[in-house]
């Protein structure tokens, strides 16, 4: 197995994020923090799902290390190319997880700073690291096609 330190840590860095903006909704309303939470975790079993599930190299050399081992517990898919339907399903659940919170991460300006800044932080860690070393040649991102 290859060198996860960039794969968990760019899943670490996006985790952090998302708690940032789950604080703030928290601190606004118990309920409207709940709901984030709710379709957050709806959302991560949705991309679960829809894309990690698919994966060739998920089961034995995911660079994430834990969305490979949870799709363990999610029903079994086919691996191989990925569907118009699976990038819009994994790209729909991306922009829910990342865009509900931008009202509210707008009213405090060091928030919404920090929320970004992790989230570019995350998806540079995973295009400059962890997209390169990767074995999916099915995957959108992949260089070694």
């Amino acid at each position: 197995m290859k060198q996860p330190f960039h794969g968990v840590f760019s899943l670490l860095i996006f985790v952090v994020a998302v708690a940032i903006a789950l604080t703030t909704l928290w601190n606004r309303s118990f309920w409207l923090g709940l709901f984030y939470l709710s379709i957050t975790g709806l959302s991560s079993c949705g991309i679960l799902f829809a894309y990690c599930g698919k994966c060739s190299v998920r089961l034995d050399n995911c660079s994430h290390v834990f969305p490979g081992r949870l799709t363990r517990l999610l029903p079994q898919r086919k691996q191989g190319p990925y569907s118009f339907w699976d990038i819009a399903a994994t790209g729909l659940f991306l922009v829910v997880i990342v865009v509900f919170p931008q009202y509210w991460l707008f009213k405090h300006a060091a928030t919404l700073i920090l929320f970004w800044v992790l989230v570019i932080a995350a998806v540079a860690e995973i295009l400059l690291f962890v997209c390169s070393r990767c074995e999916n040649k099915q995957c959108l991102m992949c260089p070694i096609k």
